[in-house]
């Protein structure tokens, strides 16, 4: 029996480039869009390419058997500063980004290994900002990390749940994310439903700012929060967070945001206009639970970073029904048909270290190693099969463009689910979603040949129980509603009205 994937988790590195130069950059513009990553990270292309893993994973070291440790923070950092220094981008070099900020390129790679390996602010900084309301604290550590602050931005949904509403950026957990959109590409109706609103009051006066009551299930067996949940596994608990995610100096989030704010930047303008924040919400929760915090500020540089998408559709969904196949254990037949089953049982598929070739050569299709994408279904074009995946990162990167096995036009799905029991009707499943001609505005989604996908992939993650209905469950109560009965009309005789009198 082969090992669950516990180790995986790989932040966008196109989103770490633009929180170092404090401005969204126009990847479809560039003629080389890993030229211009490695610029923004003070490196060189072959320096990034070649130690892919390294730089996005520090924390994460691989021996020679492909065993997977977990560094303590010190010689993690250690050994990217190391690794920085040894592949650094000469400070000669012409700039290839025109919108390019003044740091030098010594100052962008210390910028990354700040970012990457989230330095904290001083106790000093952090009680001012308690002592001037700005952060309101409890007992607990406050989680702030230099040059970030936590900031309440766009309402929780705007409308409901979508499932491109999940852009994952600088946090290592695209493993959790990818289930997360899974989950609400089945049935957004079930993240509503286990969300309860709160609102915290102080001194008897309720506070304006509403907070969320998520419920998650604690997975019986090995999971990132075995230690802080081993006296309550197979439970659900309780974990309450308010609105207010990690960002930037400029504004950005840190975390998950939504698809506005991924592909156009800080969008002004009232909350309406904004991004649901349900995303960066979810995903604070989940820190907040797998560390076992009650502060409203939990670590987002614990165990959030890496781990499975198995134990993370357990959480959500609160079951046990989840397993793992392994594609090399796979025909393509059987693969074909688990992805026929992922529009009602959600699923994801992940690739661990490379299959086939290298970390550069998975670059080079436009992939990413020790990642976990969603698996929304499957479709047939032109007599040929696709598996439909979507990238958590919200976007593709451009190689993906050059990628001779995945479908590169505009394409619809017309789903066989009626149009009657199901939010999402028949074609407009996939509705604001572009072809892979343009990757950074196809919202991470793509199709990918059946047969390439068994060859790159290493595995597909998967609710195995009851089939859960697309949504239908949600709009129809459980206990029938009786009408309100109309009130007779009490007749006139026992009722008179009489006549106002003059005056």
């Amino acid at each position: 029996m082969e090992e669950k994937l516990n180790a995986i988790g790989c932040p966008d590195p196109f989103s770490i480039a633009e929180f170092i130069e404090g401005t969204k950059i126009d990847w479809s513009k560039q003629k080389d869009e890993i030229e211009t990553l490695a610029e923004c990270l003070g490196v060189t292309k072959a320096g990034y390419l070649n130690n892919i893993n390294a730089i996005l994973r520090p924390f994460a070291e691989e021996d020679s058997k492909g065993t997977i440790k977990i560094l303590s923070k010190d010689v993690a950092q250690k050994r990217l500063e190391t690794l920085m220094t040894k592949i650094a981008r000469p400070q000669n070099s012409a700039k290839i980004l025109k919108s390019a900020s003044s740091l030098t390129f010594q100052q962008k790679r210390k910028n990354v290994v700040s970012i990457l390996m989230n330095v904290q602010e001083s106790q000093k900084v952090i009680n001012q900002k308690i002592k001037s309301g700005e952060i309101t604290a409890t007992t607990d550590a406050v989680y702030l990390p230099k040059g970030m602050s936590w900031k309440d931005k766009g309402y929780y949904f705007n409308e409901t749940v979508h499932w491109y509403d999940i852009c994952q950026n600088s946090i290592a957990d695209c493993y959790y994310l990818a289930a997360l959109c899974s989950v609400a590409f089945v049935n957004p109706f079930l993240i509503k439903n286990v969300t309860g609103l709160r609102f915290k009051y102080s001194e008897g006066i309720q506070d304006e700012t509403p907070w969320h009551a998520i419920e998650y299930y604690v997975p019986n067996g090995t999971y990132e929060s075995s230690n802080a949940w081993s006296h309550a596994k197979k439970t659900k608990q309780t974990i309450v967070v308010s609105e207010e995610v990690l960002v930037n100096a400029s504004g950005y989030n840190y975390g998950a945001s939504g698809p506005k704010e991924k592909l156009e930047g800080l969008v002004k303008g009232d909350k309406s206009k904004l991004d649901s924040c349900w995303p960066a919400v979810y995903e604070k929760a989940y820190a907040k639970f797998l560390e076992r915090c009650t502060s409203d500020y939990p670590n987002m540089d614990g165990l959030i970073h890496y781990g499975n998408a198995e134990d993370s559709l357990k959480v959500i969904l609160h079951t046990e029904d989840v397993e793992t196949k392994y594609l090399s254990n796979l025909t393509t037949s059987q693969i074909w048909s688990l992805a026929g089953d992922a529009d009602t049982k959600p699923s994801c598929a992940s690739i661990s270290a490379p299959k086939v070739g290298t970390e550069a050569d998975y670059t080079n299709m436009g992939l990413y190693t020790y990642h976990v994408y969603s698996l929304l279904g499957r479709t047939t074009i032109n007599n040929k099969q696709y598996v439909i995946l979507r990238n958590p990162h919200g976007r593709n990167p451009n190689k993906l463009k050059n990628n001779t096995h995945v479908y590169q036009s505009s394409w619809s799905v017309a789903n066989t689910v009626s149009a009657n029991n199901t939010y999402r009707g028949t074609k407009d499943i996939y509705r604001f979603v572009d072809g892979n001609n343009n990757p950074q505005k196809s919202r991470g989604t793509f199709l990918m040949e059946l047969a390439e996908f068994k060859r790159v992939f290493t595995a597909i993650e998967r609710y195995n129980g009851a089939t859960i209905s697309n949504g239908s469950t949600s709009l129809t109560p459980s206990i029938s509603i009786r009408p309100i009965p109309v009130p007779k009309p009490i007749p006139e005789q026992l009722n008179p009205i009489k006549p106002i009198p003059k005056k």
